[in-house]
């Protein structure tokens, strides 16, 4: 969670007329966890609010892989449906709105990539747990997130000098890796 508070501080910062559209789309994103978490009756073992941070814990192990697929799941989904509901409004051409749309599409699409610390890297562990034993699915989750991230790098490193481009893809690859270590 600390990666969207570096966003929202960068974006406030900047000058940017959209950081609370940002804030709305995370808001969104977390709601889709806890719609979920609700409907597939997982316990929710934390929330707690602070400056810039959300945090939520869910207690899993009483539940089956599948029903905490859903959970994780639950954020990209949500976000995915706050693009759909976006582009139904398209017509009004407000420059909030087409913030808002490339935004929430934004975070579903870093969600759903294979790193641990992401949603779905929770989701392909989650997978992997189906189908293999808790050693083997730990030793997939590990290599299937280090090539992500090392992906997410070179795709930065290629944007960095094919666009001269800024280097926030680059910072955001850097960052996911540290973490998931």
């Amino acid at each position: 969670f600390c990666f969207f508070a570096f966003f929202f501080t960068v974006m406030t910062i900047s000058g940017s007329p959209h950081p609370f559209v940002l804030a709305f789309c995370y808001i969104i994103h977390e709601a889709g966890h806890i719609f979920f978490a609700k409907i597939q009756k997982v316990p929710l073992k934390k929330l707690k609010i602070g400056s810039f941070r959300l945090s939520i814990s869910y207690d899993c192990s009483a539940v089956s892989y599948q029903r905490e697929l859903h959970v994780c799941a639950g954020g990209v989904i949500f976000n995915l449906l706050s693009v759909l509901i976006g582009a139904l409004l398209w017509r009004f051409n407000s420059d909030s709105l087409s913030f808002f749309v490339v935004c929430s599409l934004s975070l579903a699409i870093m969600n759903i990539y294979p790193i641990s610390t992401l949603d779905g890297g929770r989701i392909f562990r989650c997978l992997f747990l189906i189908i293999f034993d808790e050693e083997r699915a730990q030793i997939a989750c590990k290599w299937l997130s280090f090539v992500s991230a090392f992906v997410l790098w070179l795709c930065a490193v290629y944007a960095q000098m094919i666009f001269n481009s800024n280097v926030s893809l680059f910072f955001i690859s850097i960052f996911l890796s540290i973490i998931r270590m």
